[in-house]
């Protein structure tokens, strides 16, 4: 049985991300939940002798506004802000997203009760049927309100859960409102999650790429040290350091003195994809394990302070999401340029599409349009990027929302197409080596060996079966693929 995923409000990583939205245990650091516990004391110490914006003030426009209220503002907050709609968010982003929050108020600073973190803990890695049922839409990027607030009501007893049932795991007072709702959990969760499995399809299509490359003929030429030293990134580099060692032993000449861009400039397109992704992972992290609510709490040289402040804004997140769908289309791009070179490539020496030898037989051609209309699926991802888009709501008082949950979802989006490209190269390429009477050796003859449950036939047939199975091993490729050295 694994230990447990401890929440301390600093060490929340990706893959304490993927241990939460698996349903795995969840505890709390005593450490953590007594910081927790000052900041509480904190809060109502400072709130005691000015205004607070949330506790003893309305919130957006209506900051000024002043109320005396310890329960029922609260539960009006919580009300008035569950409004999202749309389909539920699924369920490893939920308790992902309960994990990142309990976490962040473990960091000390929200002012909310500890028994808020110990509850979102709890229910993270609770029975499915126990979880809340939370909506795409209402996010705006300026905290997940509508999310956390649908949150907020299910755990009080006003919402039913995912099982149907209602019941109430806890007491919120005013003072536990708006420390809930303001984050941006939903986003950084679902952001890390879709990050972590972009992270491992990218190595996995080195993988691809390298099959590719000895089906191919291609030369090996352009990934020599030297030739690395000509793009001095990590990403890059380490691209083609992976591809010497899984092509380092493998029979045959090129084919050609110089390749076509999507063999020769693979480790210049898709090393940004690697240095893009490391980058999202750091500031999700980052992200999960910072205490950034608004106000935050905590003590001075006079005594608690309360900061009005907008470190809850995701400015950091969106652009980071962005650029990595920007390097992501560059490598889609190659793996296209890779399918379309095996099927139709004269110079190749195998049938145009990969065919058996009935006159007008299609072969594969068709894997052709199914990548491309991938492809088309990453770009429009990376076409309208989330950070140049704003909004301005209450009153002009919140007038530059970031969208991080619609970064968040157009990232899923691309990681998606991503395995289905790499999906269908993988079927084309398998064909190629098949025909060519080629099989490498070392670990990508390993990997070729995954592939034994891909059909061995030529005819034309449905392609679909394949493909879905090629995925698979695809995601195969991606967990066993080794971290970067």
């Amino acid at each position: 049985m694994r230990p447990p995923l401890i929440l301390d409000g600093a060490h929340l990583d990706l893959d304490g991300l993927d241990r939460a939205a698996r349903g795995d245990s969840v505890e709390v650091d005593p450490d953590a939940l007594a910081t927790a516990a000052q900041s509480h004391r904190n809060a109502a110490a400072v709130s005691a002798i000015r205004p607070v914006y949330g506790r003893t003030t309305g919130v957006g426009a209506a900051r000024d506004e002043t109320t005396t209220s310890t329960v029922d503002h609260g539960l009006r907050l919580l009300r008035s802000h569950a409004a999202g709609w749309g389909e539920a968010i699924p369920e490893r982003v939920v308790r992902a997203a309960l994990a990142v929050r309990a976490n962040q108020l473990l960091a000390g600073g929200s002012g909310a009760s500890p028994e808020v973190a110990l509850t979102l803990a709890e229910l993270a890695c609770a029975p499915a049927d126990e979880l809340p049922v939370v909506h795409r839409y209402g996010s705006l990027g300026t905290g997940d309100l509508t999310a956390l607030a649908e949150v907020g009501l299910t755990l009080i007893g006003e919402r039913p859960r995912a099982g149907g049932r209602q019941h109430a795991s806890l007491s919120l007072t005013s003072a536990d409102a708006l420390p809930l709702m303001s984050s941006n959990a939903f986003a950084i969760a679902e952001t890390g999650l879709h990050a972590a499995s972009l992270h491992a399809l990218a190595r996995a299509a080195d993988t691809v790429c390298a099959l590719s490359f000895v089906a191919l003929q291609g030369n090996p030429e352009a990934l020599t040290g030297r030739a690395a030293a000509a793009t001095p990134f990590r990403g890059a580099q380490e691209v083609a350091r992976v591809l010497r060692e899984l092509l380092a032993d493998q029979d045959g000449e090129p084919a050609h003195i110089q390749d076509f861009f999507g063999l020769r400039t693979w480790p210049q397109v898709h090393g940004p994809v690697l240095d893009t992704v490391t980058e999202l992972k750091a500031v999700v992290e980052a992200t999960a394990n910072t205490a950034s609510e608004n106000p935050l709490f905590g003590s001075g040289e006079s005594g608690p302070v309360a900061t009005h402040h907008g470190g809850f804004h995701a400015a950091y997140l969106v652009l980071a999401v962005d650029t990595a769908l920007l390097a992501l289309t560059r490598s889609a791009q190659a793996v296209q340029s890779r399918i379309s070179h095996t099927l139709t490539d004269a110079d190749s020496g195998l049938p145009r599409f990969l065919s058996d030898s009935t006159p007008g037989s299609s072969g594969v051609l068709i894997a052709e349009y199914v990548a491309a209309s991938a492809l088309s699926t990453i770009r429009s991802a990376a076409s309208a990027p989330s950070s140049v888009q704003t909004a301005g709501v209450s009153a002009g008082i919140e007038d530059d929302a970031s969208f991080a949950g619609q970064a968040a979802l157009r990232l899923g989006e691309a990681t998606v197409a991503y395995r289905r490209m790499l999906a269908v190269e993988l079927v084309c390429t398998v064909r190629a080596l098949r025909m060519r009477g080629v099989t490498p050796v070392g670990e990508l003859g390993d990997a070729l060996a995954r592939c034994a449950t891909l059909p061995a036939g030529v005819e034309d047939r449905d392609l679909s079966p394949e493909l879905a199975a090629a995925e698979r091993i695809v995601e195969g490729y991606a967990v066993s693929t080794p971290e970067e050295r």
